[in-house]
């Protein structure tokens, strides 16, 4: 062997920062430097480089429960030269850089999950006020109040689309208190009425045939009145909701039949139609009261001898008297209900008939116009929404 490699005796145990050095000569034989703290096992893959002399391997091997970075290189006919490194400080870093991510790594997710808390937190925090809103109203209905909208995402459209459902329920709510208030002030008059006149037939056998018969005709009166006045009422409080069945009405034939059916019991006025062929979507018991009060509102209004004129061109149906024409300060109200016009006070009627038609006609998809025209008289423009016609001659 050569100077300096090999000892007699077991090889000293593995240790410190100085490694190993160790010559493998052709055969297999390690032989290990003096200052080297072990001697290398010699694997298969050392030796064949170390038979041949030529070739290099680098690698990471264990002996004796220590780590160690092997490089192995040939030296031609002298065999292959095997030098080891501990890797114990190499280790410890490892591991201790893999404890500092593991704590970096925890804490970040700790820190993500609290910040991520925190966002959900905040972003919800408009759907939470507007779950307690819901429950409240439904606990104890209160319409008035509103969320707070702030922003323009889609949290703040939803806010706005809930305080808009709010304000027609409002809405909604007012206007079935104003109806309720309204048809009670309404019916405690006929009511009245008919209670005094009923007190009065208690001495039936002391008044004269004639004020008994011309009590019995306005007990009688007094009992359609309140029989129209309950279905007018009836009718505005179905809304402009329609039901399912729809189905094609022919408008142009109500407005025929509804208009001979007025020629029969007004023979004191002259009725002039001109009327197209129109189909329109709706429940025709509605489209037909709707056009009904159209034509009562004409004759109510209309002089002895007078000329209603009905036409329907278009899909627009128009009535119109030659009455006095509506008052500038009733214009504006003649679709309210229980509205009457001062100089209609002493009429008959509820102050329904129009409402009724605005909300027939809205219920159906259309509009609704009252004015006055030029050469005098009341006119007043319906259209039930979508239409077809004219298809054939007009009518």
């Amino acid at each position: 062997p050569r100077p300096g490699f090999g000892r007699p005796g077991p090889p000293p145990e593995f240790g410190g920062a100085e490694g190993v050095l160790q010559l493998v000569t052709p055969s297999g034989e390690p032989r290990t430097a003096p200052f080297s703290n072990g001697e290398l096992p010699v694997t298969e893959q050392v030796q064949d480089i170390a038979a041949s002399g030529e070739g290099q391997a680098y690698f990471d091997q264990t002996v004796d429960g220590e780590h160690l970075r092997v490089l192995v290189q040939g030296v031609g006919p002298r065999g292959a030269i095997e030098v080891a490194r501990p890797l114990d400080e190499v280790d410890r870093s490892l591991d201790r850089a893999l404890a500092t991510l593991t704590i970096v790594g925890l804490l970040g997710i700790a820190l993500a999950v609290g910040l991520g808390l925190l966002v959900a937190r905040t972003a919800l925090a408009p759907i939470a006020a507007f779950t307690r809103r819901t429950e409240e109203l439904a606990a104890a209905p209160d319409l008035s109040g509103r969320l707070d909208v702030e922003g323009g995402d889609e949290l703040a459209r939803l806010a706005e689309s809930f305080n808009l459902t709010l304000a027609a329920l409002e809405r909604s709510l007012e206007s079935q208190r104003h109806l309720v208030a309204d048809a009670s002030h309404e019916l405690r008059t006929p009511i009245a009425s008919l209670r005094a006149n009923i007190q009065i037939l208690e001495d039936a056998d002391r008044l004269p045939p004639e004020e008994l018969a011309g009590l019995r005709s306005d007990i009688i009166l007094e009992l359609d009145e309140l029989t129209a006045l309950v279905a007018d009422v009836v009718e505005l409080a179905r809304g402009a909701k329609t039901d399912d069945d729809e189905d094609d009405v022919r408008l142009d034939r109500i407005a025929a039949d509804l208009v001979e059916r007025d020629r029969r019991r007004w023979p004191g006025l002259v009725y002039q139609t001109r009327l197209e062929r129109t189909v329109v979507t709706g429940q025709p018991e509605r489209v037909q009261r709707a056009v009904s009060n159209l034509l009562d509102n004409a004759r109510k209004w209309s002089p002895d001898g007078g000329t209603v004129e009905v036409v329907l061109a278009g899909g627009e149906l128009t009535v119109r008297d030659h009455g006095p024409g509506f008052a500038r300060e009733d214009i504006e109200h003649v679709f309210d209900r229980f509205y009457r016009a001062e100089s209609a006070r002493g009429m008959q009627g509820s102050g329904l008939g129009l409402a009724i038609v605005r909300q027939s006609v809205e219920s159906h998809g259309g509009w609704v116009r009252a004015e006055n025209a030029s050469d005098g008289g009341a006119v007043v423009t319906a259209c039930f929404g979508a239409h077809t016609g004219p298809l054939e001659t007009p009518a």
